[in-house]
């Protein structure tokens, strides 16, 4: 059985993309792991120097906000799910999850909840299309 993995943040595109990754393995009949990778790096959060914050929380926070809104996807899909949740940047996390399962696709929308949400492809695509090693779908 192969293994398909989708990125997920909770934004529209991601939910779009996890929909599409559903059909792809359904088609294929193969497992779909859904990742969710949060980046707390200071410079991301933009607080200020004097503030500090237990980051385990947010991350705790944002996971539990991702999973509530796939969850009614993913409940009727009829699939063996994997929920992989990583620390670190979305792209890098997505490509070196792909390397350690042996993917054969990799599923991400083409933006996400990046700042700059007018560029043509976003952060984390633009990182695992450079980056990644399998075959990718962009979902828009």
């Amino acid at each position: 059985m192969g293994h398909i993995v989708v990125g997920v943040d909770g934004s529209e595109e991601s939910l779009r993309a996890l929909t599409k990754a559903i059909d792809e393995a359904v088609l294929r009949r193969a497992d779909l792991h859904v990742l969710h990778a949060v980046d707390l790096s200071p410079a991301l959060l933009h607080l200020p120097h004097d503030v500090t914050v237990d980051t385990r929380d947010l991350a705790n926070e944002q996971r539990t906000k991702v999973w509530t809104v796939a969850q009614p996807l993913l409940e009727n899909a009829g699939l063996e799910v994997v929920r992989v949740d990583r620390e670190g940047r979305p792209g890098q996390a997505l490509v070196e999850y792909c390397a350690e399962i042996g993917a054969e696709l990799l599923v991400v929308g083409t933006r996400g909840r990046g700042r700059v949400r007018s560029l043509l492809l976003g952060s984390t695509a633009e990182d695992v299309v450079n980056r990644g090693e399998c075959d990718m779908l962009l979902v828009r």
